[in-house]
């Protein structure tokens, strides 16, 4: 019998599905959660530096753009991931992967998974389903 994961993400939150059959109901399994996904800008901290060298305004220049925090913490979830659909593939927990999440997340998932991982995935949808129920997700993705 034929099983597929669907991973539903966004920055924040991810849900693990399990799909055994078109007529019966995904089954939710656990999922995981980044705090650090849900900051706001004004609760970012950079690590800016930056100035000016030299005396009188001669002399380097020198500037560093600010850390874009969001975007590393959707990285770092975007890895946490893939390490648990890993731990997956190497269970033999599923033969078929479905990944459903908005569009700057997935490419951060996708980016995230390894070639093995890759070869699983069957479709993907970029969408933010995170907090929808089971049925709509499945209306979705079937």
């Amino acid at each position: 019998m034929s099983v597929t994961r669907i991973i539903v993400a966004d920055s924040s939150r991810a849900r693990f599905f399990t799909l055994t059959s078109r007529i019966e109901p995904m089954l939710e399994l656990d999922g995981l959660t980044h705090a650090e996904g849900r900051m706001r800008g004004q609760d970012e901290v950079t690590d800016r530096q930056g100035g000016i060298a030299g005396g009188h305004g001669e002399g380097d220049h020198t500037f560093e753009a600010p850390t874009d925090i969001k975007h590393h913490e959707a990285e770092v979830f975007a890895r946490q991931i893939a390490d648990k659909l890993e731990q997956g593939r190497v269970n033999h927990d599923y033969d078929k992967l479905i990944l459903v999440a908005p569009p700057a997340f997935l490419g951060a998932l996708r980016q995230a998974l390894n070639d093995h991982i890759q070869n699983l995935v069957t479709h993907s949808l970029d969408k933010n389903l995170v907090t929808a129920d089971e049925s709509a997700i499945r209306e979705h993705i079937l």
